[in-house]
């Protein structure tokens, strides 16, 4: 095996060391396991994917700190596997030698993607660098907006109550949004604000709350004059 391709196997095990690294320390600072890894690789291939996770990480100072040295460090391992193919494949030598570097190293980098996806060496991976981590710095959890937003789907919204809503009129211990899915953060009613109301506050037409829930499931929720009539039961 050429030096070049051993240098290719080197660099590409520190990158997916490194990629772990940031997807761990991202972790730390509050983001959810799946989103701290897709934007430890984003910004490692600098492929720089514009979504919601993203701006979590560019309004987080430690966050920010994290992606820069992680779009550094990708940067130099893609000059360094550039180079180490280069070196590989350019020295004189046989079609068929080529051939078999080219198949050795594709079944190496098998081998290896393989080995480091192995759930119990991952997970044994992944606590090592926490606890390193933990050990050498002081990374703080995200901010309560970003864990809020944090799975897809769910935010803060305000809506108005309309007529006919299944909460108009009734306490929030008669209808208990909650077992819908919805937490009414605040009521605005006439100009008032409501904060965190108890079960004996009442929802009356008109009112403005201030809910966190899945979004698209709110005009079910707020909106039952909307839905049409069920159909006649056949006679």
């Amino acid at each position: 095996m050429s030096l070049g391709i051993v240098a290719l196997l080197v660099t590409v095990v520190v990158s997916i060391m490194a990629v772990r690294v940031g997807a761990v320390a991202l972790e730390l600072t509050g983001l959810e396991h799946s989103v701290a890894r897709f934007q430890a690789l984003s910004a490692f291939t600098g492929t720089g994917f514009t979504t919601r996770e993203a701006e979590e990480v560019v309004g987080h100072a430690q966050r920010r700190r994290i992606v820069s040295l992680l779009i550094l460090v990708g940067n130099a391992g893609l000059a360094a596997i550039i180079a180490s193919l280069v070196y590989s494949f350019t020295e004189p030598a046989a079609a068929v030698l080529v051939l078999l570097q080219i198949t050795a190293l594709l079944l190496l980098l098998y081998l290896l993607y393989q080995l480091l996806i192995w759930p119990r060496l991952s997970q044994r991976i992944d606590q090592a660098i926490k606890h390193q981590l933990q050990q050498r710095t002081q990374l703080t959890s995200a901010q309560i907006q970003e864990l809020l937003q944090q799975s897809e789907g769910w935010g803060i919204a305000r809506v108005e109550v309309p007529a006919g809503c299944r909460f108009a009129g009734q306490t929030l211990a008669a209808t208990r949004p909650r077992d819908h899915g919805l937490l009414i953060v605040a009521i605005e009613r006439e100009g008032q604000l409501i904060p965190s109301p108890k079960g004996t506050d009442s929802v009356q037409v008109g009112d403005r709350l201030v809910v966190y829930a899945q979004l698209d499931q709110l005009p079910d929720l707020f909106h039952d004059q909307l839905r049409p009539p069920a159909a006649p039961s056949p006679t």
